[in-house]
Order: C-alpha cells, then sequence, then structure tokens
C-alpha cells in the first residue's frame, strides 16, 4: 500500500514538473512573439513618420502653386476676376 502511494505521488511530481517545463516553454515564446510585435509597432511608427512628413512635403503650398503654374498654365485671378460671396 505504501508502495503505491509513493508511486502516485512520484507521477503526480513527475506530471507536475512537465507541466512547469511546458508552461515555461510557452511563456518564453510568447514573450519572443511580444517582442517582434513591439518592433514591428516601432518600425510601423517610424514608417508613420516618415509618411506624414512626405505627404506635407507633397501638399506643401509653394510646392502645388509651382506645379499648378507649371504643367496647368494655371495663373492667380486678375483682381477684377475676383467675387466675393458672403453668406
Amino acid at each position: 500500500m505504501r508502495m503505491r502511494f509513493d508511486a502516485v505521488l512520484v507521477a503526480l511530481v513527475v506530471a507536475s514538473a512537465l507541466g512547469v517545463i511546458s508552461a515555461q516553454h510557452q511563456a518564453r515564446k510568447l514573450y519572443a512573439e511580444f517582442e517582434r510585435e513591439q518592433a514591428r509597432a516601432h518600425s510601423l511608427e517610424v514608417e508613420w513618420g516618415q509618411l506624414q512628413l512626405e505627404q506635407s512635403t507633397w501638399a506643401a503650398h509653394a510646392r502645388v502653386e509651382k506645379l499648378a503654374r507649371e504643367r496647368l498654365g494655371m495663373r492667380p485671378p486678375v483682381p477684377g476676376q475676383v467675387l466675393l460671396v458672403e453668406p
């Protein structure tokens, strides 16, 4: 009877140890994935900042005016052509 009890205890200890090992492995795997995703998020933030800067460059007033003059042949209206509409 005592041997059976000891065998059950040993089996429970081994099962518990295997559970701890499995949980540690899973935790390490998840932490590594978490770090990869954090690095990816940082990279995307940097790219977003670069895209915002690029957008502000492309939409700069002086650039738009220059393109309108050169490519589209647009000119500012003469004062007599401007009509102000008030609500």
